[in-house]
């Protein structure tokens, strides 16, 4: 059962962190994606959703069975399981290709992730405090009506390797 990877990357503007909105491994968030079959190449033209509140079969004491499929191209059943603890959110000094979530698949590998509502962008606070020697002084970050900037979000599954 081969490992797969979602990794997220981002520009972020005066945004402190971005992640889920109850951290890397929020329970009540749901991953989009479209299905791909190792056996015949099918591609599921409408996205799935799993989710860790959601559960099909018997799983490992470790982890949830998430989502079960059968590819319409040649039969074969596919399963799908998160697996927790390999989060790590956004910042603007790790956004170029960060974990969100690691998934264990048998037959069908998720492809075509799609971004979706439940997360949470933090800005910037900036420390005014103890800069009275150099009153003039510029300070860059979120002042009432600054720019906050997600800029060219994206997601994408690769091979995982322990």
């Amino acid at each position: 059962m081969p490992r797969v990877m979602l990794l997220v990357s981002a520009n972020l503007t005066n945004i402190e962190l971005l992640q889920t909105q109850d951290g890397t491994d929020d329970g009540n968030i749901n991953y989009f994606f479209r299905l791909y079959c190792e056996g015949c190449g099918w591609k599921t033209k409408d996205r799935v959703v799993v989710s860790f509140n959601v559960r099909e079969g018997q799983g490992r004491r470790d982890s949830s069975n998430l989502r079960l499929n059968v590819c319409q191209g040649c039969g074969r059943v596919g399963r799908i399981t998160l697996i927790a603890g390999y989060g790590i959110p956004l910042t603007e000094h790790n956004g170029h290709e960060v974990r969100l979530m690691v998934f264990y698949c048998n037959g069908l590998l998720p492809t075509d992730y799609s971004f979706n509502g439940g997360w949470l962008a933090k800005t910037i606070h900036i420390d005014l405090s103890g800069n009275e020697e150099d009153s003039n002084r510029e300070y860059m970050g979120i002042v009432d009506g600054m720019e906050v900037a997600i800029i060219d979000l994206e997601g994408k599954f690769v091979p995982f390797q322990v």
